[in-house]
Protein backbone atom coordinates (compact mmCIF):
# COMPACT_ATOMS: atom_id res chain seq x y z
CA UNK A 1 0.00 0.00 0.00
CA UNK A 2 3.06 2.29 0.87
CA UNK A 3 5.33 1.03 -2.02
CA UNK A 4 5.01 4.74 -4.02
CA UNK A 5 6.71 6.64 -1.10
CA UNK A 6 9.92 8.39 -1.61
CA UNK A 7 12.01 5.52 -0.17
CA UNK A 8 10.59 2.57 1.03
CA UNK A 9 12.00 0.64 4.19
CA UNK A 10 11.56 -3.56 3.58
CA UNK A 11 11.11 -5.85 6.00
CA UNK A 12 15.12 -6.64 5.85
CA UNK A 13 15.31 -2.97 7.25
CA UNK A 14 13.07 -3.78 10.14
CA UNK A 15 15.85 -3.66 12.80
CA UNK A 16 17.51 -0.72 11.76
CA UNK A 17 13.90 1.03 11.81
CA UNK A 18 13.39 -0.09 15.19
CA UNK A 19 16.40 1.37 16.47
CA UNK A 20 16.13 4.17 14.33
CA UNK A 21 12.68 4.41 16.49
CA UNK A 22 14.15 4.13 19.72
CA UNK A 23 16.71 6.92 19.13
CA UNK A 24 14.20 8.96 18.46
CA UNK A 25 11.83 8.46 21.63
CA UNK A 26 14.82 9.41 23.51
CA UNK A 27 15.88 12.47 21.15
CA UNK A 28 11.57 13.39 21.87
CA UNK A 29 12.02 12.91 25.80
CA UNK A 30 15.65 15.34 26.23
CA UNK A 31 13.98 17.50 23.89
CA UNK A 32 10.66 17.67 25.88
CA UNK A 33 12.44 18.21 29.05
CA UNK A 34 14.80 20.90 28.44
CA UNK A 35 11.64 22.99 26.90
CA UNK A 36 9.99 22.50 29.83
CA UNK A 37 12.61 23.39 31.74
CA UNK A 38 13.84 26.62 30.15
CA UNK A 39 10.08 28.47 30.17
CA UNK A 40 9.34 30.38 33.10
CA UNK A 41 5.99 31.76 33.14
CA UNK A 42 6.95 34.06 36.22
CA UNK A 43 9.29 36.00 33.66
CA UNK A 44 6.04 37.41 31.99
CA UNK A 45 7.62 36.83 28.38
CA UNK A 46 4.58 38.14 25.73
CA UNK A 47 6.00 35.29 23.11
CA UNK A 48 7.83 32.43 22.12
CA UNK A 49 11.72 33.12 21.71
CA UNK A 50 14.05 31.22 19.14
CA UNK A 51 14.57 28.77 21.32
CA UNK A 52 11.53 27.84 22.34
CA UNK A 53 10.15 27.77 18.60
CA UNK A 54 13.11 25.44 17.64
CA UNK A 55 12.67 23.45 20.51
CA UNK A 56 8.88 22.90 20.62
CA UNK A 57 9.40 22.33 16.98
CA UNK A 58 11.94 19.37 17.22
CA UNK A 59 9.73 17.52 19.38
CA UNK A 60 6.50 17.70 17.76
CA UNK A 61 8.60 16.69 14.43
CA UNK A 62 10.14 14.18 16.08
CA UNK A 63 7.15 13.07 17.44
CA UNK A 64 5.35 12.71 14.15
CA UNK A 65 8.18 11.25 12.60
CA UNK A 66 8.17 8.32 15.45
CA UNK A 67 4.47 7.83 14.12
CA UNK A 68 4.92 8.11 10.52
CA UNK A 69 7.92 5.98 11.02
CA UNK A 70 6.10 2.94 12.78
CA UNK A 71 3.07 2.85 10.38
CA UNK A 72 4.41 3.49 7.26
CA UNK A 73 7.96 1.63 7.40
CA UNK A 74 10.06 4.76 5.91
CA UNK A 75 13.19 4.48 5.62
CA UNK A 76 16.17 6.43 8.28
CA UNK A 77 16.69 8.75 4.93
CA UNK A 78 13.18 9.72 4.71
CA UNK A 79 12.49 10.07 8.17
CA UNK A 80 15.23 12.47 9.38
CA UNK A 81 14.27 14.61 6.28
CA UNK A 82 10.73 14.70 7.48
CA UNK A 83 11.49 16.04 10.74
CA UNK A 84 13.95 18.32 9.49
CA UNK A 85 11.23 19.79 6.85
CA UNK A 86 9.18 20.38 9.96
CA UNK A 87 11.38 21.94 12.17
CA UNK A 88 12.48 24.32 9.46
CA UNK A 89 8.47 25.04 9.13
CA UNK A 90 8.42 25.46 12.65
CA UNK A 91 10.42 28.35 12.65
CA UNK A 92 9.43 29.96 9.09
CA UNK A 93 6.78 32.26 10.19
CA UNK A 94 9.22 34.61 12.31
CA UNK A 95 10.84 35.56 8.79
CA UNK A 96 8.61 38.64 8.77
CA UNK A 97 9.87 39.91 12.01
CA UNK A 98 13.06 42.18 11.02
CA UNK A 99 15.51 40.48 13.91
CA UNK A 100 14.61 37.16 14.42
CA UNK A 101 17.09 34.48 13.37
CA UNK A 102 14.79 32.15 10.73
CA UNK A 103 15.10 35.70 8.64
CA UNK A 104 18.54 36.20 8.99
CA UNK A 105 19.35 32.38 7.60
CA UNK A 106 16.89 32.89 4.44
CA UNK A 107 18.47 35.70 3.18
CA UNK A 108 22.00 34.31 3.69
CA UNK A 109 20.37 31.31 2.11
CA UNK A 110 19.25 33.26 -0.76
CA UNK A 111 22.31 35.06 -1.18
CA UNK A 112 24.13 32.10 -1.63
CA UNK A 113 21.93 30.58 -3.97
CA UNK A 114 21.41 33.73 -5.91
CA UNK A 115 26.00 33.73 -6.22
CA UNK A 116 25.60 30.32 -7.32
CA UNK A 117 22.98 31.31 -10.14
CA UNK A 118 25.33 34.12 -11.67
CA UNK A 119 28.36 31.84 -11.40
CA UNK A 120 26.23 28.92 -13.41
CA UNK A 121 25.10 32.12 -16.28
CA UNK A 122 28.11 34.09 -16.42
CA UNK A 123 30.65 31.61 -16.12
CA UNK A 124 32.00 32.63 -19.50
CA UNK A 125 32.52 36.24 -18.90
CA UNK A 126 36.11 37.31 -18.19
CA UNK A 127 37.36 37.09 -14.44
CA UNK A 128 36.50 40.50 -13.84
CA UNK A 129 33.15 41.14 -15.02
CA UNK A 130 32.65 37.93 -13.32
CA UNK A 131 33.57 39.13 -10.02
CA UNK A 132 31.74 42.31 -10.46
CA UNK A 133 28.43 40.31 -11.04
CA UNK A 134 29.18 38.74 -8.01
CA UNK A 135 29.85 41.89 -6.02
CA UNK A 136 26.65 43.32 -7.22
CA UNK A 137 24.19 40.53 -6.93
CA UNK A 138 25.57 40.26 -2.77
CA UNK A 139 24.84 43.99 -2.93
CA UNK A 140 21.82 43.87 -3.90
CA UNK A 141 20.27 41.04 -1.96
CA UNK A 142 21.75 42.87 0.91
CA UNK A 143 20.68 46.61 0.53
CA UNK A 144 17.72 46.25 -2.07
CA UNK A 145 15.86 42.96 -1.67
CA UNK A 146 16.61 42.49 1.99
CA UNK A 147 15.75 45.84 2.81
CA UNK A 148 12.58 46.15 0.52
CA UNK A 149 11.37 42.57 2.29
CA UNK A 150 11.34 43.90 5.72
CA UNK A 151 9.67 47.19 4.93
CA UNK A 152 6.79 45.07 3.12
CA UNK A 153 6.48 42.91 6.00
CA UNK A 154 5.41 43.11 9.55
CA UNK A 155 6.06 41.30 12.52
CA UNK A 156 2.62 38.89 13.52
CA UNK A 157 1.19 39.89 9.64
CA UNK A 158 0.39 37.14 7.03
CA UNK A 159 2.68 35.14 7.92
CA UNK A 160 1.30 34.09 10.83
CA UNK A 161 -1.93 32.88 9.55
CA UNK A 162 -3.24 29.57 8.71
CA UNK A 163 -3.88 30.08 4.96
CA UNK A 164 -0.46 31.07 4.92
CA UNK A 165 0.46 27.90 6.41
CA UNK A 166 -1.65 25.95 4.10
CA UNK A 167 0.36 27.33 1.29
CA UNK A 168 3.55 26.74 2.40
CA UNK A 169 2.62 22.76 2.57
CA UNK A 170 1.13 23.07 -0.73
CA UNK A 171 4.16 25.00 -2.03
CA UNK A 172 6.19 22.28 -0.70
CA UNK A 173 4.16 19.41 -2.35
CA UNK A 174 4.46 20.82 -5.56
CA UNK A 175 8.21 20.94 -5.12
CA UNK A 176 9.03 17.61 -4.20
CA UNK A 177 6.34 16.04 -6.99
CA UNK A 178 7.65 18.14 -9.80
CA UNK A 179 10.98 19.55 -8.63
CA UNK A 180 12.85 16.60 -6.66
CA UNK A 181 10.37 13.48 -8.42
CA UNK A 182 9.38 12.40 -5.02
CA UNK A 183 6.26 10.29 -5.01
CA UNK A 184 2.84 11.05 -4.92
CA UNK A 185 2.00 10.16 -1.37
CA UNK A 186 5.63 11.11 0.17
CA UNK A 187 5.21 14.53 -1.04
CA UNK A 188 1.91 14.86 0.62
CA UNK A 189 3.50 13.12 3.72
CA UNK A 190 6.35 15.81 3.16
CA UNK A 191 3.47 18.68 3.06
CA UNK A 192 1.67 17.96 5.99
CA UNK A 193 4.84 18.43 7.38
CA UNK A 194 6.04 21.40 6.52
CA UNK A 195 1.88 22.67 7.68
CA UNK A 196 1.77 21.32 10.29
CA UNK A 197 5.00 22.56 11.58
CA UNK A 198 4.20 25.59 10.45
CA UNK A 199 1.03 25.85 12.37
CA UNK A 200 2.98 24.42 15.41
CA UNK A 201 4.66 28.19 15.24
CA UNK A 202 1.37 30.37 15.49
CA UNK A 203 -0.53 27.71 17.89
CA UNK A 204 2.88 28.02 20.22
CA UNK A 205 2.57 31.90 19.83
CA UNK A 206 -1.03 32.24 20.83
CA UNK A 207 -0.23 30.08 23.65
CA UNK A 208 2.16 32.36 25.20
CA UNK A 209 -0.74 34.82 24.61
CA UNK A 210 -2.49 33.47 27.75
CA UNK A 211 -1.18 34.42 30.71
CA UNK A 212 -2.38 31.31 33.21
CA UNK A 213 -0.45 32.65 36.22
CA UNK A 214 -2.90 35.62 36.38
CA UNK A 215 -6.09 33.89 34.32
CA UNK A 216 -6.46 36.75 31.59
CA UNK A 217 -5.20 37.51 27.63
CA UNK A 218 -2.42 39.52 26.64
CA UNK A 219 -2.77 42.28 24.08
CA UNK A 220 -0.77 39.68 21.55
CA UNK A 221 -3.60 36.88 21.15
CA UNK A 222 -5.01 36.86 18.11
CA UNK A 223 -2.54 37.87 16.65
CA UNK A 224 -0.81 34.33 15.90
CA UNK A 225 -2.99 31.99 14.22
CA UNK A 226 -5.44 34.37 12.33
CA UNK A 227 -7.43 33.39 9.75
CA UNK A 228 -8.64 36.37 8.13
CA UNK A 229 -8.21 40.23 8.73
CA UNK A 230 -10.51 43.17 7.43
CA UNK A 231 -7.37 45.39 7.40
CA UNK A 232 -5.55 43.29 4.83
CA UNK A 233 -8.77 41.43 3.34
CA UNK A 234 -6.91 41.98 -0.44
CA UNK A 235 -4.07 39.83 0.52
CA UNK A 236 -6.14 37.25 2.38
CA UNK A 237 -8.43 36.55 -0.17
CA UNK A 238 -4.89 36.40 -2.35
CA UNK A 239 -3.68 34.08 0.01
CA UNK A 240 -6.83 31.87 -0.22
CA UNK A 241 -7.16 32.10 -4.46
CA UNK A 242 -3.27 30.83 -3.97
CA UNK A 243 -4.77 27.64 -1.44
CA UNK A 244 -7.57 26.98 -3.56
CA UNK A 245 -6.02 27.25 -6.94
CA UNK A 246 -3.63 24.59 -5.38
CA UNK A 247 -5.79 22.24 -3.91
CA UNK A 248 -7.47 22.01 -7.28
CA UNK A 249 -4.34 21.84 -9.78
CA UNK A 250 -2.01 19.83 -7.39
CA UNK A 251 -2.62 15.68 -7.49
CA UNK A 252 -4.28 14.12 -4.86
CA UNK A 253 -3.51 10.90 -2.91
CA UNK A 254 -5.29 7.79 -4.06
CA UNK A 255 -7.17 7.54 -0.91
CA UNK A 256 -8.84 10.63 -0.92
CA UNK A 257 -9.36 10.65 -4.76
CA UNK A 258 -11.38 7.14 -4.44
CA UNK A 259 -13.33 9.01 -2.19
CA UNK A 260 -14.88 11.76 -4.43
Amino acid sequence: MWEGLFFFSSKKHDNERLFFLFCFSIYIGAVTTLTAFSIDPSKGATMANFNTHISVAAAGSGLATIICTASFHLAVFDACLLCLLGIIAGLLPDIDSDHSVPIKWMFRLLTVLALLAVLIFTASLPPLYLLGSLCTTALLMHFVVFKLFKKMTIHRGLFHSVPAALLFGLLILWLGKYLLHWSLMFSWLAAAFACGGYLLHLILDELFSVDLLGGQLKDSFGSALTIFSPVSWYAYLILYAAVFTGFVLLPMPAAVTSII
